[in-house]
């Protein structure tokens, strides 16, 4: 069985790694309009935990766009708070501040 790459483009910050099931928990009961998710990702048995608003495979060889204007799009105020209490629930008040992120996975 071969390695698979992958790669993903989120609008969010890692946290540290925390079990999925936790994770479930805290984002359950959310608002359809400002879901956070979470992501699983790195390099083959060390993955880190994302979360994560907009979110898109990126299939390699292929490519996404990230314009200016991709960093001044109205939803990234609820966004951001959106992500905050997600953290907050986990116990990760002390995050970094959200941005756009290309995450490499290698399972």
């Amino acid at each position: 069985m071969g390695m698979h790459h992958s790669a993903y483009l989120a609008y969010g910050f890692q946290i540290p790694d925390t079990d999925p099931d936790a994770v479930e928990e805290a984002l359950k009961d959310q608002p359809e309009n400002t879901r956070v998710g979470y992501v699983h990702a790195g390099d083959y048995d060390r993955d880190k935990t994302y979360l994560v608003t907009e979110f898109h495979d990126v299939d390699l060889g292929d490519h996404k766009v990230i314009t200016p204007e991709s960093f001044q799009r109205y939803e990234i105020p609820a966004w951001n708070a959106a992500l905050h209490e997600a953290a907050v629930k986990l116990g990760h008040g002390d995050h970094p501040h959200p941005g756009w992120l290309l995450i490499p996975d290698l399972s």
